[in-house]
């Protein structure tokens, strides 16, 4: 156990473990792959063992030590490969990936993640499912990559002293960081209102909320070469197009008197380009846009909000006090002191940029695309959550794939979505070709 190196639960970390009981549902992630062969069941076999020694099977541990942080320790994934034998048909297929999505994997299962294959189109469609308590987009690229995983990674049992040193330096932390915090709340009232009303409007019961709504989903593709050259015809960026494009569904279909204003979420990457064994290394930052009629334009606007956003934004940004104090308040506290995050944005702008070799290329086979999903399951209450669509954007060798899934409220089945996505694109100069077959109307559960 010498040197053994031990990941601490994040405030971002603890915050999603928690996001059931706060807005009664929880966030998912899933990665899909479009294989044109057939994925031998005993490759995919031989992955969900290579994965269950890795950064996915881990489950959050009590510290021995009070003031020390929950630490990630090794389990073993109780949810087995899942195969299906019949051939999807275009019909089948919502209905497919969102199974591998409903079934449950909450926090304190032993079911840590899911694998699952189905036969399509003479080749394969292969889901990862993950919760995002567990991983984060970019950390589960990390751990798909991963050929070694450090023992570290998925140790046991955590020494006594490492959590003693963490409540050491927890401690530490709290008086180095507290009081420069004070002394900036006493020169600044606006901090001072802000932790005020922060408190104030937690103390409120949470509204009971109607039935939680699945989203709607749809998933697109188009050329990269033209993303780029039609952001900077608009005098953007290949994101700040993303953004404005996740903005302008809004503006689209949520009525006009709940988008005075749009704000899209986009999470900032924390994660380091070494081994980073943080399930969550990331912040969301919130970036106010203008609401109304859809906007065309240009982009130069979006561009430079969202550079400014970003630069201001960090680590720190997870919580509204200093992070070693946040981790020792009451639960009641700590929630009412977090950050917003992507539940209270109007949309989220997941940008991955460009899928890395070792992702693409999973059970001995290369996929022709890559696409992913983030998902609230058993779905959003809207009484709970500003959220009403999450957009994820990959590229994949010369294709860009992006993923939009939206509340069925304001933007109907996936035919209605997708033709909302291929009106947007086209207004840009751009052609959305459906990823799986075509659209096809889908009655979804209750």
């Amino acid at each position: 156990m010498a040197g053994l190196r031990v990941w601490r639960l994040n405030s971002t970390d603890e915050m999603l473990h928690e996001a059931a009981g706060a807005l009664g549902s929880s966030r998912i992630v899933q990665v899909l792959w479009r294989f044109p062969d057939p994925v031998p069941t005993a490759a995919l076999e031989a992955e969900w063992q290579r994965l269950n020694r890795g950064w996915l099977s881990r489950v959050a541990a009590a510290p021995r030590v009070p003031g020390a942080r929950r630490s990630w320790v090794g389990a073993t994934n109780e949810e087995p490969l899942r195969v299906t034998a019949r051939p999807l048909a275009e019909a089948d297929l919502p209905g497919w990936m969102d199974a591998q999505v409903r079934a449950p994997l909450p926090v304190g299962s032993a079911a840590l993640w899911r694998l699952a294959v189905a036969p399509y189109r003479g080749g394969g469609l292969v889901s990862l499912t993950v919760p995002h308590f567990r991983c984060d987009g970019l950390g589960l690229f990390r751990a798909i990559a991963a050929d070694d995983v450090p023992g570290y990674a998925t140790a046991t049992a955590v020494p006594l002293g490492s959590d003693l040193g963490d409540a050491l330096g927890q401690a530490a932390g709290l008086l180095a960081g507290a009081a420069g915090w004070g002394a900036g709340l006493l020169a600044h009232p606006q901090e001072r209102r802000r932790i005020r009303a922060a408190l104030r409007n937690g103390s409120a019961p949470a509204p009971a909320g109607s039935r939680p709504r699945f989203f709607t989903s749809a998933i697109v593709e188009t050329d990269a070469a033209r993303w780029e050259e039609r952001a900077r015809a608009h005098g953007g960026t290949a994101n700040s197009l993303f953004v404005e494009i996740a903005a302008n569904l809004i503006r689209a279909r949520v009525p006009r008197e709940q988008q005075r204003a749009v704000q899209v979420g986009i999470p900032m990457n924390l994660r380091e380009p070494a081994a980073d064994g943080r399930a969550n290394a990331l912040v969301v930052v919130p970036l106010t846009l203008p609401g109304g009629a859809v906007r065309h334009a240009g982009l130069r606007e979006t561009r430079q909000a969202a550079k400014a956003a970003l630069a201001s934004s960090g680590a720190h940004s997870t919580t509204l006090v200093p992070e070693a104090l946040w981790h020792r308040l009451p639960a009641r506290h700590a929630n009412r002191l977090k950050a917003p995050g992507a539940q209270q944005t109007d949309v989220v702008a997941s940008n991955f940029g460009q899928v890395p070799d070792a992702v693409a290329h999973f059970a001995g086979r290369t996929a022709d695309s890559v696409a992913m999903r983030t998902m609230n399951v058993p779905g959003l209450v809207p009484e709970r959550a500003r959220l009403r669509a999450s957009l994820c954007l990959l590229q994949v060798g010369a294709r860009m794939t992006v993923t939009a899934t939206a509340i069925p409220d304001h933007f109907g089945d996936p035919e209605s979505l997708h033709r909302l996505i291929a009106d947007e694109f086209a207004a840009w100069g751009l052609t959305a070709r459906p990823w799986l077959g075509a659209p096809a109307p889908y009655k979804q559960e209750d």
